[in-house]
This record gives structure tokens, sequence and C-alpha cells, in this order.
């Protein structure tokens, strides 16, 4: 059991996630527009790059948490082991992510693509692990509210940064350092920090995870119970297509935005201001969860009306898209929802932890908060298709001077199939997700009974 003063460690939780989001917003937000300004590489080519990299990235999360059950732990815990191990090779292979070699376009995918998914493959661990060790660490409802707010302060906050510095450094330095080289060199600064920002996790959580020598510790599922809890429990895809809303409107839109700014708007510089209000707007949905969240009586209902708002605000710019200011306003009312709605979806999860547990008897934990992974990597696959296929109905030319019909056609993009994926959203919350926090919470005794 933890001491107070190690308690008191835990206001600093959210490090590793703030990490998180910096080194994987660059990932998702400029590797398009890397690979089609940058790197130079043709629209056919970018296109299959982003959808081989983004369907390995999916299958590779899908994993992520069966491969952690499944793993007799390391020495130095079942969770924690991976927040040492795993972030000295994402940093490595974020790097190599960036590379690319004028005049040989073939060679520049094949050596980016192997970097993202090695890269990828190793921040799926450790990003389940740290999401894992929350139910580990927390006591009662309020603690898990807390620690998962305090991981979306951090995600929210390591996005915002990325966002917000790439473009200022690759804007500022373009001059004098190719952006050729200034993408490697900034994966180098933020690889140390992600590096860093896990040891930290991995000290704070110390005294939470058993020992590996102790029985609970060494507990594992074979493949057989890993597809029974997966395939027994139809409330885990609904969960998944509810988490689909926050993470389609984070993740896809900001790349969106670059070409918004670029091609629409004509303001290229304007893309840090865009990065650094969104991240904010989305760094105090989540603060306002943290202060507030105690006060929602019922965090589902208020998800439904969130998802309404964000559907509405996307759809919106359909019709003020020519009017930069209105574009920008849209999206940080956005963020701001979103910011709100992810804790509370990462919550979703772990109801169904408790479910399994209480049906079961079996401690599913990293398995099935793992699968909060899948809509990150769906947006990816999502947003590989609908990019080059934007810019290629409309005849994109890097470089070349924006055509009212590509200006359109971006415009257009945010307000088609991403604003179906909220609507999605409520009504499977509205109409498909039974379990209740009352009955969460009658499993929780139940559980505890059968340990008396």
């Amino acid at each position: 059991m933890a001491s107070r003063k190690e308690k008191n460690k835990l206001h600093f939780w959210g490090i590793a996630n703030a990490g998180e989001g910096f080194i994987s917003i660059i990932s998702s937000t400029y590797m398009s527009i890397f690979l089609t300004d940058v790197a130079l590489l043709p629209l056919g080519m970018v296109s299959a790059v982003m959808l081989v990299t983004s369907t390995a990235d999916f299958i590779l999360a899908l994993t992520a948490g069966a491969i952690i059950v499944a793993t007799r732990p390391m020495k130095w815990g079942k969770l924690r082991s991976w927040l040492l191990v795993c972030p000295p090779i994402t940093a490595l292979f974020s790097i190599i992510q960036f590379l690319s070699f004028p005049e040989k376009p073939l060679l520049s995918a094949i050596i980016i693509s192997i970097g993202f998914i090695i890269a990828k493959a190793t921040w799926n661990l450790s990003y389940t692990a740290n999401l894992s060790l929350i139910n580990v660490m927390a006591q009662t409802p309020k603690e898990r509210s807390d620690l998962n707010a305090q991981r979306m302060v951090g995600s929210n906050l390591g996005r915002l940064t990325g966002n917000y510095l790439t473009p200022l450094i690759t804007a500022t330095l373009a001059a004098t350092i190719s952006e050729r080289t200034l993408y490697p060199l900034i994966m180098v600064a933020v690889g140390i920090f992600f590096i860093l920002a896990n040891l930290a996790h991995f000290k704070m959580s110390r005294s939470y995870e058993a020992a590996p020598s102790d029985k609970l510790a060494i507990d594992t599922l074979s493949i057989k119970e890993i597809i029974i809890t997966l395939t027994t429990n139809p409330q885990l895809l609904v969960t998944v297509l509810i988490d689909l809303t926050s993470n389609m409107a984070g993740l896809t839109m900001p790349a969106l935005a670059v070409y918004y700014y670029r091609y629409v708007a004509e303001a290229p510089l304007m893309v840090s201001t865009h990065m650094l209000l969104t991240g904010i707007a989305g760094l105090c949905g989540a603060l306002s969860v943290r202060l507030f969240g105690k006060y929602v009586k019922d965090f589902k209902r208020a998800l439904c009306y969130a998802y309404l708002i964000i559907a509405a605000a996307l759809f919106s710019i359909r019709f003020i898209g020519h009017n930069m200011y209105a574009f920008l306003a849209s999206n940080i009312l956005m963020h701001f929802l979103t910011g709100t709605t992810q804790p509370f979806e990462i919550g979703l999860y772990m109801d169904n932890v408790t479910y399994i547990k209480w049906k079961t008897g079996k401690d599913a934990n990293s398995l099935i908060v793992g699968l909060s992974n899948i809509p990150v990597k769906f947006a990816g696959i999502f947003r590989s298709f609908l990019i080059p296929f934007a810019l290629a109905s409309a005849g994109y030319v890097a470089g070349a001077e924006p055509t009212p019909a590509l200006k359109q056609a971006i415009i257009n993009t945010f307000s088609t199939i991403p604003v179906l994926i909220p609507l999605l959203g409520y009504t499977m919350l509205r109409f498909a997700y039974k379990l209740s926090t009352e009955k969460v919470e009658q499993m929780k005794k139940e559980i505890e009974q059968r340990k008396i």
C-alpha cells in the first residue's frame, strides 16, 4: 500500500502521457505533410505509406494488451517494466520515421514505414501499461476519475506543445536548416523527453504494483482465455465505437487543419496559432473534468450532449470554412468538448474490466484498457484514406497555387464523414451501452465479497 507521501506524488501523474501526446501528435498530424511536401513522395506512394503504417499500427494496438496479460512479468513488475523497456526503442525509431532521401522516394517510403511501425509497436505497449496502472492505483471511483483526468491533462498538454512548436520551429528555421533535417532533429529532443517522462511514471508507481514474486503479479491469461474474454462481452465493441468520437476529432482534424491554413486560408503561419489555441481548449476541457467532474452525476448523459455539439461544430465548417476565424472558433469548441469527453470514455473501458472480473473472475485489466488504443489507430487509417482522397479528387499538386476546387474539397472534408462519427457515438451510448454506474458499483461490491 502506498504511503501518503507517495500518494502526493501522484499529483504529477500524467507527465508520461504528456510525452506520449508529444511524440504521437507529430507522427499523426505532420506525417502526411512531411510525406507530400518534405519527402516529396508521389500521392499514390503517400497513400500507400499511410495505409500500410496505419493498418500495421491498428493491428499492433489490438495485440498490445494481449501481449502484456499473456507475458510473465519482468523484474520491475508486470506493468511498470514496459515503461522502462519500450520508450528508448520508440524514441530511436521515431527519428528514423522522419528520415528521407532526395531522388530516392521508394527508399524513403520503406525507411519511413519501418521506423513508424516499430516506433508505434513499442509506443502501444508503454501506452497500455500506463493506462492499466490507473486501475491498479485507484482505490475509489473518485481516484480513478482524478487519475484519468490528469492523464488527459498531460496528453493534451503534450499534443498542444507538439502541435504548436513543430510548425513554429520549421517555419522559423526553414531559412537556415531544411525541413528534411529539422524533423529528425525535433524527434531527437521529443524522444529524450518521452523516455524521461515514462521514467517518472515508473518511479511514481513503484509502491502500487505487486512484486514479480507475488502470485498475483504473475497471473497471466492464456490465448484461449484472451479470446473468450474478448468475445463474450458485446459491450466491448459498443465501447470502442463510442470512443471513436474524441479520437477522430482529436487526431484527424489537426492533420486536415495543416492543409486548410496552407491552401484555403493561405496563411501557413496560422497553423501554430491554431494548434496552440485548440490544444489549450483540449487541455482546459480535461482540467474542467479534473476540477468539476465530481459534480457530474451522470457522465454518460453528459457525453451524449457533448457528441451532438461536436457533430454540429464539424458540420458548421461547411458554411463558415472560408472565414478563417470562424473556422478557428469552431475547432476550439470541438477540441474543448473532446477534452472533456476523453476521461469519461476511458471510464467506460474500466467499467468493462469490472464486468469481466465479476463475470469470469479474471483480471483482464491491460487487455481491456488496451482496446482504447483501437479508436486512435482507426482514426489513423481513416486519415490515411480521407486526406489523400480529398487532395487527389481536387487535383492537388505539392507547392502549386491552390485552386477553388482544392479549397472547397478541404472544407468539405471536415463536414462529411467526420460528422457521422460523433453521431454514431451518441447512438451507441444512448441505446446500446448497458453498464450503468449503479450496476458497475454493485459488481465491485460482489467482487469484494468473494474475496472474504
